[in-house]
């Protein structure tokens, strides 16, 4: 609702400063000796905003809905004013004419400033203070990560093997992370060992050292043929690269063996990384690296086209025909179909990709839906589970400088062949939030988060 105000208050002012439409108008009224029905009918829409707005129970701290609210006052009044007071309006519209551009100006200015701050701003209501780590009624926190920003489960399906995100531009400067396993039994976090092996599963042309450390985002597993399990990881530190890793048993846990890494050229800003058998992978080009926090506002903004998929194969990347859109984050590769589920993040929709039988040449878009500022999509069964911000770029105030952060958010199960929602879980003043990833496991949803000391878990019928 908050870009459908930003339009429609930016198309009020530009037709605010058009004078022989505004004359038509005007026109339209002089000539009229009563207008009860249109006032009747302004009424009823006033009437209808008030319900809409009035029906959440906390719609005084959502911006979208306290405009509504003061729509559906300004339209009541409005409707009363032209059923009982239409004389006086006809005295008033000529000294209105008169001076047009004296009043439509300041008018215009004003609505295009409302536009502004409508799509930039939605949550203005207090941040519960989530300092503490502690579990409240709705989720259950597990606490000391840093930054879970991606999730999957670990083929014995005892653990969560998560990347501990360090950073990406234009929000921050980009530092290490590295990886954490949990413990689903006893709660426990476990940091993997990593041991370097042979360059088997990468470009031979990249290299890596033991004393470098990790920058992990993004990250997918799959089970190869040979019954080996291969981790792809997109890693921003200290150098953009994909790394690819060897998940194997060790003891009662497991550890990682570094099988090779891809450097990634300049022009790509990758976010997500879903693997194939066959060794190639899809990766999801966010914007260009050296964007600007301008530039990336503008485009939340604007919903421009600002990245694309890859996708490498040969010991290239190749631009995925038709994949362009806004923020494209999160992706999934579901091989039994040859289905790809690509997150639009500043687009706010997810969208469904046939790869097609004879791929490079039969690629076409199959469903959309739109889901605000999605992340990572997580394939489970029939399902894909989806995490929302439910805010706007303002609203993230001082979120930077806290630990953790209680803005409003949802998570999705959509149906993965049609992507309709079959059901939608939203929080609002939690012990959790910023999520990027909702993994189910039993009868619990596990979440991680780009900005947190801490998982969330709730339960789920």
């Amino acid at each position: 609702m908050n870009y459908f105000y930003f339009f429609f208050f930016l198309t009020l002012a530009v037709l605010i400063l058009i004078k022989p439409f505004v004359s038509y108008i005007s026109d339209w009224v002089m000539r009229s000796e009563k207008l009860t029905k249109t006032g009747s009918f302004t009424v009823l829409v006033g009437a209808i905003c008030l319900f809409v707005s009035l029906g959440n129970e906390f719609w005084y701290e959502r911006v979208w809905l306290i405009t509504t609210f003061s729509l559906g006052i300004i339209l009541s009044i409005r409707g009363l004013v032209v059923i009982f007071f239409f004389e006086k309006i006809k005295n008033i519209l000529p000294i209105y004419l008169k001076n047009y551009f004296k009043f439509s100006i300041p008018i215009s200015l004003a609505l295009i400033c409302l536009s502004l701050f409508v799509v930039s701003t939605d949550y203005i209501g207090p941040q519960k203070d989530i300092s503490s780590c502690e579990s409240d009624n709705n989720i259950d926190v597990i606490c000391n990560f840093s930054n879970p920003e991606d999730i999957v489960i670990t083929p014995d399906n005892e653990f969560l093997l998560m990347s501990e995100f360090g950073g990406i531009e234009p929000y921050e400067d980009q530092k290490s992370g590295y990886f954490a396993l949990l413990n689903l039994k006893t709660g426990q976090k476990i940091v993997p060992k990593i041991t370097l092996s042979e360059n088997s599963w990468g470009d031979p042309s990249c290299s890596r050292n033991s004393d470098e450390k990790y920058g992990p985002h993004g990250i997918d597993l799959i089970k190869l043929d040979n019954g080996s399990f291969k981790l792809g990881v997109v890693s921003h530190f200290p150098d953009e690269t994909i790394e690819m890793f060897e998940l194997v048993k060790s003891g009662g846990s497991w550890n990682l063996i570094w099988r090779g890494c891809i450097d990634v050229p300049f022009k790509f800003y990758f976010n997500d990384i879903s693997l194939k058998k066959d060794g190639s992978f899809y990766a999801s080009h966010m914007y260009k690296r050296d964007i600007t926090l301008n530039e990336w506002l503008l485009t939340s903004l604007l919903k421009n086209n600002s990245g694309y998929i890859v996708k490498w194969k040969d010991n290239s990347f190749k631009k995925i025909p038709y994949t362009e859109g806004s923020g494209p984050n999160g992706i999934a590769y579901d091989e039994e179909d040859k289905m790809l589920y690509v997150n639009y993040n500043q687009g706010d929709k997810i969208v469904s990709f046939n790869m097609g039988t004879n791929e490079g040449t039969s690629y076409s878009k199959i469903n959309s839906t739109f889901i605000e500022a999605p992340d990572n999509p997580y394939i489970h069964q029939n399902n894909i589970w989806v995490t929302s911000l439910d805010f706007q770029p303002n609203d993230f105030g001082e979120c930077e400088f806290k630990e953790s952060c209680s803005l409003p958010f949802s998570i999705y199960q959509l149906d993965k062949k049609s992507l309709k929602i079959i059901n939608k879980y939203s929080f609002n003043k939690t012990v959790f939030g910023l999520p990027t990833v909702a993994v189910p496991f039993e009868n619990k949803i596990y979440m991680g988060s780009f900005h947190s000391d801490r998982l969330g878990v709730f339960e789920v019928d």
